[in-house]
């Protein structure tokens, strides 16, 4: 023990709780003293536990006042307490120790002074008791009162129900009022005890505490043992503090601190001055230090808190909108930003993850650097961002289908917003004034478009099992990591796929489909894919509508590609696919799922844009016939496969199909007569009988002009143009049919 470190004796008389509270907090060095001696004035409990560890003891039979005295100038104390201690203390000790002799008793003095305290108050049916730390004088119970801390009773209360919440009071305020003592921040002026904040606060240690109230319990109790071995006290709530005790832990609750028990069902719990103004004390300022002082509040150093699980909660099947309420945290993210704010002086750790460099720099330097606590702080204030936003969306989509008179068809929710409906739920979707946009990192990507270029791709927490080829759900196999060219390619072929009806295939070149097609089988329409441009297909991307087989995957490994992506597969097409070590599998069970209504984002020069996705279905019924000659049945279905394949290609776009396949694409030219140039070019001798898509109208009969001269008899194209009259005359004159869709599909 140092030469300025004070001897505390204590006096027991019973279990000793307040006696072990005054050695924990003596080890966390948080008393400026060591317990160096307990006495009693029986056997009893107290004394059995000190001698166990390793403390002197002394029996001093019924009390004895000389004796007691010998013992006491024997080790010369600078604090006596007399923690549950049932004896007067005599003349003799008060005259040689008087103003150093703490007691603690379990009511608000001057009311119920004695023995009976608790069973006193309960009998006065007082609905507020409390607990005294005083100063010892011949009063009996009735010297200078040092610290005072109510406590409600409670109705149906019984002495035993109320005693351990005194008592869980009292051991927070006896070691404050003994530090205090050993400072010398206490003074006495006409029966009054005066305390000396600013001295308090120069000369009395700051204690070591940390805050622990997690949902995510990894790695918790490793933490927490670390904790107590660099001398911190552990404060905790509910299941946090139940798991803390299973694992033999002590642990301070949260109500022991604040003086309240939790209530309202648990909403309120830790939003107390006792808990937010230990965590938002700037330290570095002597008012703020001054201010707990004077409120006995001990500073916070560590908070270690993530928030309930609200984003589990939301995918759980059936889940009411009272119950998904519940579960949103309210003490939690409130203790975590103001920790965050506050981290030139305590540190955030919200993910399990940060705990060992947490312990580390703790074990290595005493404390946390401001780097470290800086960056925990940045972690948490994106927990907290990441957590509201994903309550907002959920919030907003309930009210969107509220809205729309129920979860209909075709409904799906997004962690960017209110997100839509289908077309039959009949509710126009409005962008909201703010999009709160949180990204999680699900995957890094070896580079981006090219070598020299990093790239990661995220997902929107939440992400729903549809909203693309790599949410949740989806089995990526075989062959290296996807790029992020793979990606793009791979979301653009599994986009394509979820507008084609039953056994179908697409495959992808540069996020353009390449070749297309509807079929009776599979196999059929995977050759009538391929047929469409053969050479592009060379290093593309396939999406399959119907699970694959040993046939399927034979011709699937014919030609090199890239990825394929698929609904399922059975064990010989996996064995004959893997013998391509290089081909991607992303296997998608939700391909047959209808396109989803939501919203897609792009950047535009540091900007973001937020358009409402282009996949509500068109229903060719709606179209109108320009021409005299109606399209025939044939004719039509190859006008709405076109249609259909042409919203995903990019503008200008022209898509030729013949008998249920692509046979041309024009895509991405500056000019729309380019575009069908180049689609007539690709379907050479095909562009015989097909029919045309045009994703836009044709400002200029000269675009149309090039497909009829190639052979094309049908076409569909939004209508629109200045120039319809002379546009759709040129396909009158030809014999061809046209109709107008009314509705663009530019895809920039």
């Amino acid at each position: 023990m140092s030469k300025d470190e004070g001897v505390i004796v204590v006096g027991v008389s019973g279990a000793g709780s307040n006696l072990q509270a005054l050695v924990a907090a003596d080890r966390r060095g948080e008393l400026g003293g060591h317990v160096s001696l307990v006495f009693a004035d029986r056997p009893c409990a107290g004394l059995d536990w000190a001698a166990g560890e390793g403390i002197p003891t002394a029996l001093v039979p019924g009390g004895d006042d000389a004796a007691l005295a010998a013992i006491l100038d024997s080790v010369a104390p600078q604090a006596i307490v007399l923690a549950g201690y049932m004896r007067i203390v005599g003349p003799l000790v008060l005259g040689r120790y008087g103003g150093r002799i703490l007691n603690t008793h379990p009511s608000l003095l001057p009311a119920f002074p004695g023995a009976h305290a608790i069973d006193d108050a309960l009998g006065a049916n007082v609905v507020v008791t409390g607990c005294t730390v005083h100063l010892v004088d011949a009063v009996l119970d009735g010297g200078p009162i040092v610290l005072q801390a109510p406590i409600a009773v409670r109705p149906g209360d019984d002495a035993a129900a109320l005693r351990a919440r005194i008592q869980a009071a009292e051991h927070r305020l006896l070691p404050r009022a003994v530090a205090l003592l050993l400072a010398g921040a206490i003074s006495v002026d006409d029966g009054r005890v005066r305390i000396d904040h600013a001295l308090a606060d120069l000369r009395i240690p700051v204690p070591r505490r940390a805050l622990l109230s997690v949902s995510d319990k990894s790695g918790l109790i490793e933490l927490a043992r670390g904790l107590i071995t660099e001398r911190f006290e552990l404060i905790s709530t509910g299941g946090t503090a139940r798991t803390l005790r299973q694992a033999g832990l002590r642990v301070t609750d949260v109500a022991a601190v604040t003086g309240l028990a939790e209530m309202l069902d648990g909403r309120v719990k830790t939003l107390h001055p006792a808990i937010h103004g230990g965590i938002l004390a700037d330290r570095r300022r002597a008012a703020h230090r001054e201010a707990l002082s004077e409120a006995s509040i001990a500073p916070f150093e560590l908070i270690v808190v993530n928030l309930y699980p609200f984003a589990a909660a939301a995918e759980r099947p059936g889940i009411s909108e009272d119950e998904l309420i519940e579960e949103i945290d309210i003490g939690g993210p409130a203790m975590v930003r103001a920790a965050a704010k506050n981290h030139a002086n305590v540190a955030i750790v919200t993910d399990p993850a940060d705990y060992a460099a947490v312990l580390a720099a703790i074990r290595e330097t005493g404390r946390l650097p401001e780097p470290l606590r800086r960056r925990l702080a940045v972690t948490a204030f994106r927990h907290t961002a990441a957590y509201d936003a994903r309550i907002a969306a959920e919030l907003d989509a309930r009210l969107l289908t509220d809205l729309a008179g129920g979860r209909a068809e075709g409904t799906r929710t997004s962690s960017i917003g209110v997100v839509g409906t289908s077309s039959d739920a009949g509710v126009a979707t409005a962008l909201p004034a703010r999009i709160e946009l949180v990204l999680e990192r699900a995957l890094d990507l070896r580079y981006g478009e090219n070598p020299h270029q990093a790239a990661a791709m995220y997902l929107l927490p939440g992400a729903d099992a549809a909203s693309g080829p790599f949410a949740v759900g989806v089995d990526v196999r075989g062959g290296k990591a996807l790029s992020y060219n793979n990606l793009l390619d791979a979301s653009a072929a599994a986009g394509m796929a979820r507008d084609l009806r039953g056994p179908a295939c697409v495959i992808v070149k540069h996020a353009n489909p390449c070749g297309v097609a509807e079929a009776a089988d599979p196999i059929l329409a995977w050759e009538g894919a391929l047929a469409g441009d053969p050479v592009s297909a060379f290093g593309g991307v396939v999406a399959l509508t119907s699970p694959v087989d040993a046939a399927l995957a034979e011709r699937l490994v014919s030609i090199f590609l890239e990825v394929v992506v698929l609904p399922a597969l059975d064990d010989a097409a996996a064995a004959i696919l893997a013998g391509r070590p290089n081909l991607r599998l992303v296997v998608d069970p939700h391909l047959g799922i209808p396109p989803i209504v939501g919203r897609e984002l792009r950047s535009a020069g540091g900007a973001i844009l937020v358009t409402e996705a282009d996949v509500e279905p068109d229903d060719p019924a709606s179209w109108t016939q320009a021409t005299s000659r109606r399209p025939t049945a044939s004719e039509l279905r190859d006008l709405d496969l076109a249609w259909r394949v042409g919203r995903h290609v990019k503008s200008n776009a022209i898509v030729l199909v013949r008998g249920g396949a692509v046979v041309g694409v024009g895509a991405g030219q500056m000019s729309r007569l380019d575009s069908a140039r180049l689609a007539c070019a690709k379907a050479g001798d095909r562009a015989a009988g097909a029919a045309c898509a045009s994703d836009a109208f044709f400002p200029f009969a000269d675009a149309l002009e090039v497909c009829l001269a190639a052979g094309v008899t049908a076409i569909a194209q939004p209508g629109g143009s200045q120039r319809d009259a002379e546009v759709i005359a040129a396909a009158e004159s030809a014999g061809a049919a046209m109709v107008l869709t009314g509705r663009r599909h530019f895809r920039h």
